[in-house]
């Protein structure tokens, strides 16, 4: 029979609870802080603001962010959208020359406006 002593073992069991619990503070912590993030991100999101008449499709540049250039479709004048969130990004390949892309202030809807169809994406975090 093994002789191990009453206190060794007492000592083995409180590490292991004190290990448990440090390690149930840190996930707590951890998926706290990721959902204040999730929350501003979100309302960083909705400020945005890009209308836009496509001529050259985010697709046609190699970046990972988000790049479209077209015209404004109540002015009439160039401009471009530009976006460094995976949001925009994850719908590039949906975007063609002559869809116009309406992503409102306030929102957090991405539409996509076809000849014959509007695809909306709503921000999910």
């Amino acid at each position: 029979m093994l002789n191990i002593p009453f206190n060794s073992i007492k000592k083995n069991i409180k590490l292991k609870i004190s290990l448990i619990i440090c390690l149930v503070i840190v996930l707590i912590f951890f998926l706290f802080t990721n959902r204040i993030d999730h929350q501003s991100n979100a309302k960083r999101l909705a400020e945005e603001e890009c209308i836009l008449v496509v001529e050259i499709p985010p697709s046609s540049y190699t970046s990972n962010t988000f790049k479209a250039k077209g015209y404004d479709p109540l002015t009439k004048k160039s401009c471009e959208c530009n976006h460094y969130n995976r949001w925009w990004s994850s719908y590039k390949d949906e975007i063609e020359d002559g869809d116009t892309i309406v992503k409102k202030k306030g929102e957090l809807i991405f539409s996509i406006h076809k000849k014959d169809s509007i695809i909306n994406h709503r921000y999910r975090s």
